[in-house]
């Protein structure tokens, strides 16, 4: 996950490949926009926007 300015804030490795959820808790980050991707065998696959309001 990157914030805004383009630092990396958290990244997680998945081993199983399949369905799977990575749980993320709001109050861990301070109010702003962030990104996230998705990354498949060193290929993006979707990047999406995070807004978080306090």
């Amino acid at each position: 996950m990157y914030n805004l300015q383009g630092s990396q804030l958290k990244q997680t490795t998945i081993q199983e490949r399949g369905e799977g959820v990575q749980t993320l808790y709001g109050s861990e980050l301070n109010a702003g926009i962030y990104l996230y991707s998705l990354i498949a065998d060193g290929q993006k696959v979707d990047t999406k926007r995070m807004i978080l309001t306090k």
